[in-house]
């Protein structure tokens, strides 16, 4: 029996051996004839969607049920489930549609999607991976969660939420620089960093006391700036308006320029020590301050020094400034063709189109304001101008008459001209001056005419750059510049893309004539110079000129007794070659000019050479010069040396050391320098000086020293100067020259709607009123003053309260004093919220967002408000009497979502509640293709 079982056993065994043997050579005969392989693979970018076309083929004997598994990368979802079953007869062949959607968030660059095929043993039979490149976004948004901030509190800090989106698909790097407008009229710059993730929302919170010089502003603004690392690319910028609201306000011009000298008060006072024996004391300030009608503004400067008995009092002015016109006494400087300067008086007007303007003038031309002179001693001089267009600086027209009286000449100047400039279009543009004088002198009665010209233009003929001008001015010409002619012509030609040519040619001839002075001066100056100016290549750019000079002249004669009769004259030519160089990352920079030539001195027969080397580097705060010259250039140098040794060619050798910065966040800030100076006429000349500021809310400090050695022969000098002072800074004035008024304005509760404050209806505490840009909150009484208003015309904006609201209005503002009263009216609500409706199975991904959709209100087809759901998706607002209608904005809506309904209207009623219909946002669904394929 045992061995019968026995082999009964070893019988079964065996026959399941090749049982199981048969099974894995038929499987394996199977696997090796049934073809899994990529048909066809297409992506719309539009709607995200992959298309695979996958092909199963059965070339076996045997019918096939199996499935196929599908791994897919994050942000990929196939849309027909994780496992496609796969059902074949023998000898099949069949094409099956996969459709994927890539999501927003699917991560940039390759993705892996595999699809193995397996039979009904769970064996694996084939495996495809499918590569899918997926581009790289790099979207960020940023939008400020509150673009308006009223503060009542300046005790509290300022809080500014910014919330940044990161709408691409990859990690991003980003900073944020907040700029915060300073009271010194600068700003400061804090930034934060962070990193955002694929479909990531951050909000960054930065918060700040604002200083008590910015605290006194009406509104100021919070710029924002944000930018991607590493590359510091901008991609988005907003602004964050915040306004101080009292029951108080002062007028501030929202277009005055805070540089301008007439809004900044200071005093500063300082003593100054040059050497060991000067000691200098000096006060300036400047400042401003409104009156009902215009503004007064004072400057004034006065300095004392030891060696002195009475101090000199110079830029010293009061101006008053009204409306069109302006009244200004004490030190006048006025740069004319003929300049006063001196104490005196001074007076214009403007009218009203601003396209006439008239100055009249008389100066006294005394240094000081104090002086013990005599009245006149010093000459005098009157002027009247009258101006077309001043403020067109393209076509504008003047006539002036001067009148001076000088002492010295012993003669009286009269002088009437014109002046005009005209832009014929964008490329040429010209301007004239036309001068004709007399001048009647003293001696002998002697009259003398007179008479200047000078014109300008500048022009483009397509490649051609042209520009120049003309002087021209008689010998006995009263004016700042006599007995000249100047010509001077620019050329530049574009030649190959970037690289042009250049050409300039300047010719002067001055020859002045006096009857006081009996030297006759005479100089010709000469100076042509063309050349190539090379594109740059990399950070390397190139020119290279050739120069002509001349320099002829008779006011260096007395310097050389055997040319005393003969004019002295230098003759050069020179090739010039500029090279300049800037690093990649623009810190560093440098420029290397070489001159190079040969000159025709006074005393030679022969020519010499002379060359020139200038070599200059920044960095950062460092800026390094340095230049050594052989040979004379200029006739003065050669004049001066040929006194010191005639023997020896002049050279000359100059470099200096320059650094700025600042520290203890830049409230100290620092400049100094090294020089040294080595030539035939000053010797070996070291200097240095250091200059220190220190810069406080109030008060500005400064230290200011210079030392400067001179060595020259047989003579040595040393001079060291020391400066120290405090500049106070007072409060700053918004100047204006308009009538001024204050406004004052009471709100109450308007109950019975007849405008008028009724004895039992109540004022409107801590109510907000805004006029123009600027807002108030009413005080316990209802009321509100708004001081040193300009006449004019303002908008009282309408403000809608806790059911109550005021129409809107125009202020003629026309007298000195106005009272107006705010009727308040009672408003109805409105309300509304938002739902979601879509169905998980076939709805596209989309992240749903209650809070941030926006709607907007319309009265009369009139924007009239914008208004945000919160958290809860709902929204309320408030809403004078009348008839309405809303529109949702879209691109507000989550992506992949839409609404049906575009616009809803409503009407409001005084102290209802209106509820408006429910909004459904729709979620877009998936668009499934579907292929059939027959066997082939």
């Amino acid at each position: 029996m045992l061995s019968v079982f026995s082999q009964n056993s070893i019988k079964n065994f065996a026959n399941c051996l090749l049982l199981i043997c048969s099974l894995f050579l038929s499987a394996q005969n199977k696997t090796e004839n049934i073809l899994f392989d990529i048909h066809e693979k297409s992506y719309n970018a539009e709607s995200k969607i992959l298309d695979l076309v996958i092909v199963v083929d059965n070339n076996s004997n045997e019918n096939i049920k199996g499935k196929i598994k599908i791994t897919t990368p994050t942000g990929f979802k196939s849309i027909l489930g994780q496992e496609i079953i796969v059902d074949l007869q023998k000898n099949e062949k069949r094409f099956i549609s996969l459709k994927f959607f890539v999501g927003n968030n699917a991560d940039a660059g390759d993705a892996h999607i595999n699809l193995t095929l397996i039979d009904g043993f769970n064996q694996k039979i084939g495996e495809k991976t499918v590569i899918h490149q997926v581009q790289e976004s790099s979207i960020l948004q940023m939008t400020a969660e509150t673009p308006q901030i009223f503060r009542d509190n300046n005790r509290d800090s300022l809080k500014i939420r910014i919330k940044v989106s990161n709408k691409g698909n990859r990690k991003l790097q980003t900073t944020l620089v907040f700029k915060i407008p300073d009271y010194s009229d600068s700003n400061h710059f804090i930034e934060q960093h962070g990193t955002l993730r694929p479909q990531q929302d951050s909000t960054f919170t930065f918060s700040f006391l604002p200083s008590k010089e910015l605290l006194k502003k009406n509104n100021f603004t919070v710029n924002v700036t944000g930018f991607k690392d590493p590359d510091k690319e901008i991609f988005g910028n907003t602004r964050i308006s915040v306004q101080s609201i009292s029951h108080t306000q002062k007028f501030q011009d929202e277009q005055q320029n805070g540089f301008s000298s007439t809004t900044r008060n200071s005093i500063t006072s300082s003593y100054r020590r040059v050497g060991s024996d000067l000691d200098m004391y000096q006060i300036l300030g400047s400042g401003g301050f409104n009156v009902a009608s215009g503004y007064v503004f004072i400057s004034g400067n006065m300095f004392m020094m030891n060696s002195q008995t009475d101090p000199v009092i110079n830029n010293t002015y009061i101006s008053y400034r009204r409306e069109k016109s302006e009244f200004t006494l004490g030190n006048i400087s006025k740069l004319l063709e003929l300049s006063l300067f001196g104490r005196g008086v001074e007076y214009s007007f403007l009218n009203s189109a601003k396209d006439k303007k008239l100055e009249v003038g008389f100066i006294e031309q005394s240094f000081s304001l104090l002086e013990r002179n005599s009245f006149f001693k010093n000459g005098y001089g009157f002027y009247v101008k009258g101006i077309l267009n001043p403020y067109n600086f393209s076509n504008n027209l003047s006539s002036i008459y001067i009148f001076k009286n000088d002492p010295y000449e012993k003669a009286k100047h009269h002088l009437i001209g014109t002046e005009f400039a005209h832009n014929f279009n964008n490329l040429w543009q010209t301007s004239s001056k036309l001068y004709g004088g007399i001048s009647i002198y003293d001696q002998n009665g002697i009259t003398k005419p007179s008479v200047a010209f000078e014109s300008q233009y500048s022009g483009i003929i397509k490649e051609l750059n042209l520009n120049g001008n003309i002087f021209y001015s008689s010998d006995y010409y009263p004016g700042n510049r006599r007995g000249s002619l100047q010509i001077q012509q620019n050329i530049n030609l574009t030649v190959f893309k970037k690289h042009y040519a250049f050409a300039n040619i300047f010719y002067s001839n001055y020859s002045p004539k006096y009857y006081f002075y009996q030297t006759q001066l005479s100089s010709d100056n000469v100076k042509m110079e063309t050349g190539l100016n090379f594109a740059k290549t990399g950070s390397f750019g190139y020119s290279f000129a050739y120069q002509y000079q001349l320099e002829r002249s008779n006011s260096y004669n007395t310097f050389l007794p055997k040319f005393q009769k003969n004019d002295l004259s230098i003759q050069a030519h020179r090739i010039v070659e500029t090279t300049n160089w800037m690093s990649v990352n623009k810190k560093h920079s440098a420029v290397l000019a070489l001159d190079l030539g040969f000159a025709q001195y006074p005393d030679e027969e022969s020519q010499n050479f002379q060359g020139k080397i200038n070599f200059n580097y920044n960095y950062r705060r460092i800026n390094f010069t340095s230049q050594y010259q052989i040979g004379s250039y200029y006739l003065s140098e050669y004049a001066f040396s040929q006194l010191v040794d005639k023997n020896e060619k002049y050279k000359k050798l100059n470099t200096s050391l320059y650094y700025s910065s600042t520290a203890f966040k830049e409230k100290l800030s620092i400049t100094s320098g090294l020089s040294y100076t080595d030539d035939n006429i000053y010797g070996k000349s070291p200097s240095a000086f250091c200059n220190l500021k220190w810069h406080a809310r109030l008060y500005d400090f400064f230290v200011n020293s210079s030392l400067y050695n001179y060595s020259s022969a047989n003579m040595r000098n040393n001079i060291f100067t020391i400066e120290a002072g405090v500049t106070l800074n007072l409060q700053k004035a918004t100047l204006s020259t308009n009538k001024k008024s204050d406004l004052y304005a009471f709100a109450f509760y308007d109950n019975n709607n007849n405008n008028i404050f009724d004895t039992d209806e109540e004022t409107a505490s801590n109510y907000l009123i805004n006029i123009n840009n600027i807002a108030f909150k009413t005080d316990a009484e209802g009321k509100i003053l708004y001081k040193n208003v300009p006449f004019g015309k303002y908008h009282l904006k309408q403000s809608i309260q806790e059911g109550w609201y005021y129409d809107d209005q125009m202020l003629d503002i026309s007298q000195y004093k106005l009272e107006i009263g705010i009727p308040l009216h009672q408003n109805g609500t409105v309300a509304g919220h938002i739902q979601y409706q879509f169905d998980s199975k076939i709805a596209v991904d989309f992240n749903p967002r209650a809070n941030g959709i926006t709607f907007s209100i319309f009265r009369n087809d009139t924007l009239v408000e914008t208004v945000s759901t919160d958290d809860n998706g709902q929204f309320m607002l408030f809403l004078p009497v009348g008839n309405y209608s809303v529109s949702i904005n879209t691109n507000s809506l989550p992506q992949n979502t839409f609404c049906d309904t575009q616009r809803t209207s409503f009407s409001v009623k005084a102290g209802e509640l209106y509820v408006l219909p429910e909004f459904l946002i729709k979620v877009k669904e998936k668009k499934i293709h579907s292929k059939k394929f027959g066997k082939q």
